[in-house]
């Protein structure tokens, strides 16, 4: 029950709390905040709006290979911080060189993405990733045949 459970709820929480750490991660070092206090009703809303729309952008280019990860981690029971933390670095300076190719951004944009893919990792190991593999039973070492049978003197 617990591992119907940890599928139907866990994960998938962990899945959309990386995708708005990722979002937070990508937008805030470009969010200028100096009309915060200017009474301006939107001001707000526009930032909500925003981060809400980048964290689906987020969710919807890293499904399928947030998916292939998470099902290996699950199998494998791979749990551990330094390998999900890895993963992050990896996607992120694989995004960067994916999504522009030749021509890379500005440094503080690449920044963002590593960082962004290292928000994602680790909000999701903190959530599903370190009890990744643990709904499966332990094996358990078969008995030798010497020890079935006992021989008698």
């Amino acid at each position: 029950m617990a591992a119907l459970l940890r599928f139907l709820f866990v994960i998938p929480f962990g899945f959309v709390a990386a995708c708005a750490a990722a979002a937070f991660a990508l937008l805030w070092p470009f969010v200028d905040l100096s009309g915060a206090g200017e009474g301006d009703p939107f001001f707000w809303v526009q930032i909500a709006l925003g981060f809400g729309a980048q964290a689906a952008q987020v969710g919807s280019a890293a499904l399928v290979p947030w998916g292939v990860f998470m099902l290996a981690t699950e199998i494998l029971g791979l749990r551990s911080l330094i390998f999900h933390v890895v993963a992050g670095l990896v996607a992120g300076f694989l995004t960067t060189r994916i999504a522009y190719g030749a021509e890379l951004p500005h440094g503080s944009v690449q920044t963002a993405l590593v960082v962004a893919g290292l928000a994602f990792a680790l909000v999701y190991w903190i959530i599903a990733g370190r009890g990744a593999g643990r709904w499966r039973k332990a094996r358990r070492p078969r008995p030798e045949a010497s020890l079935e049978r006992a021989t008698p003197l």
